[in-house]
């Protein structure tokens, strides 16, 4: 468990020291910062909703949202083994990390930090209304956590199932 509380922390701090950089350079920068044409823009936006401005202004709901979620990953991170379940592990220190780094930028500044934007995807975000989408480290960390999950839920846990104590234990006759 404390190379998972290592992990968390280092990832936060990635995503804290990455917002107060946009905030500090990318803020000013106008227009957006074209990094790699069509696939990544840099570009400075406090969002005060949910992914895609979502729910704006709900700041009362994220909280509440925000404390049941870090009960249940509290819960999930108790399982934490980087040995025996490493997709697991990172997906738990992935969800954590994730959203302690929007929760504090909400709990400081009434607003997330987003400055990642992806032009490739606003095509298909328009069908869904989302073109202004933006996000940032945390919101990475959160959408690799589910995809973690994810497979350690459909592939490995069943085989971790399947084992049973006595299939690791040699026999000394």
């Amino acid at each position: 468990m404390k190379i998972g509380a290592l992990f968390i922390f280092i990832l936060l701090s990635l995503d804290q020291l990455t917002k107060h950089l946009a905030k500090a350079f990318i803020q000013l920068s106008d227009p957006d910062i074209i990094w790699i044409p069509h696939v990544l823009q840099l570009a400075y936006r406090e969002n005060r909703g949910a992914s895609g401005s979502m729910l704006q202004d709900q700041q009362f709901l994220f909280m509440i949202v925000t404390i049941i979620a870090l009960a249940m990953f509290g819960y999930l991170f108790l399982e934490v083994d980087f040995k025996q379940k490493k997709t697991y592990s990172w997906a738990v220190v992935l969800f954590i990390a994730g959203t302690l780094g929007n929760a504090i930028d909400r709990a400081l500044l009434g607003y997330v930090i987003d400055f990642l934007h992806y032009p490739f995807l606003d095509l298909i975000l328009d069908l869904f209304n989302l073109s202004n989408f933006y996000n940032n480290f945390a919101d990475l960390y959160l959408s690799l956590g589910i995809v973690l999950f994810a497979v350690d839920l459909f592939f490995f846990e069943t085989k971790r199932k399947k084992e049973t104590p006595h299939d690791h234990v040699q026999s000394t006759k």
